[in-house]
């Protein structure tokens, strides 16, 4: 993690002094998106790496939201697109969120990213900045000066299912999520499409725990379907999805990882993680400030055929063995969604 530096800003009024730490170097190069995704290729601009904002509602080593997050900004840093500043653990209210937002705009950031379910907050601080383009993750409603980003997560949501089908011993799988909302409902019952392309006879079973960060809950949640037969899970949130890591390397079950690579946490029962990889949006959302084509603010979107998300299996997996047959399901499936011949199911309620 970058230390703090000479630009860090204190943000007061919101009950509590948060520090912003600044991060990186002021040199420039050409790049592109590492994901060779369809975002294209882009350098800094004539006065150098673009300010960006980066506003986290968690760490950034969690391996899951925020990690990636973090991590991508890195990358474009990294790349001399950029130069951030960032806040982790930020807090989670509307009200305080936009004032970050706001403070990392006043200071001078010209992007800056809210990078939560934070639609409010951002519509606030887009309209007391009026000059600042902003953004904000999950999808949404778009302004003049505000751009959403989506996370198709479903999409490596399906494969994981092929996977899951072909390792079920019993027949049965689950999903884990926080809240009920479009993205996790479209992640779950895409775990369930995939699943049912090779066996219509799985059955599936969905615990919404209606928290995002409580490990505990999400690791109650997989115990308890455990105990009616579930075998290999899938979450959404990064609560969930730790606590469902927790559950699996207890009882010796599988499951996969949520937005990062998970599997680290328990080796041998992470059968792969659903990446969630934002270079791809971070990179287009910076092209397009660069280039005055931000406004009016746009809904990115990169899945499976841009490589904004994919299935990362885990070669240390080791509960059961993953059939050959399995495999060359997802590899086929995969081949037809970037060829456009299948369209993954996207049931977001």
């Amino acid at each position: 993690m970058p230390s703090i530096c000479s630009k860090c800003l204190c943000i007061c009024g919101l009950g509590l002094a948060l520090v912003m730490a600044g991060c990186g170097s002021s040199s420039s190069s050409s790049s592109s998106a590492s994901s060779g995704a369809s975002a294209s290729s882009t350098t800094s601009s004539s006065s150098g790496p673009l300010s960006v904002g980066l506003v986290l509602p968690c760490p950034t080593n969690d391996l899951s939201w925020c990690q990636q997050g973090y991590q991508a900004a890195q990358t474009l840093q990294q790349q001399g697109l950029i130069k951030f500043h960032y806040l982790a653990n930020a807090p989670q209210d509307t009200a305080s969120a936009s004032q970050i937002m706001e403070r990392y705009a006043k200071a001078g950031d010209k992007l800056v990213i809210g990078h939560s379910s934070w639609q409010d907050a951002a519509f606030a601080a887009g309209k007391a900045i009026p000059g600042t383009d902003f953004a904000y993750g999950g999808g949404g409603q778009t302004a003049t000066n505000v751009a959403t980003y989506n996370e198709p997560i479903y999409q490596a949501g399906y494969l994981a299912g092929i996977i899951a089908a072909g390792i079920s011993k019993k027949g049965k799988i689950g999903g884990i999520a926080g809240p009920d909302v479009p993205l996790c409902h479209a992640e779950l019952a895409a775990f369930d499409a995939g699943a049912k392309s090779v066996d219509p006879s799985i059955q599936t079973t969905n615990t919404y725990d209606g928290d995002w960060n409580d490990i505990t809950k999400g690791k109650q949640a997989t115990l308890a379907q455990a105990s009616q037969g579930a075998d290999v899970f899938l979450a959404c949130g990064g609560g969930p999805a730790s606590g469902m890591v927790q559950a699996i390397k207890q009882e010796n079950l599988s499951g996969f990882g949520y937005v990062a690579d998970m599997s680290s946490l328990a080796p041998k029962n992470v059968v792969g993680s659903i990446i969630y990889n934002l270079v791809p949006y971070f990179t287009a959302m910076v092209h397009d400030v660069d280039s005055g084509t931000y406004r009016p603010g746009k809904a990115y979107t990169f899945g499976l055929a841009q490589n904004g998300v994919y299935l990362k299996l885990n070669p240390s997996y080791a509960v059961t063995k993953i059939p050959a047959s399995s495999t060359a399901a997802m590899e086929k499936a995969l081949a037809a969604v970037k060829a456009g011949k299948l369209t993954v199911p996207n049931i977001g309620s």
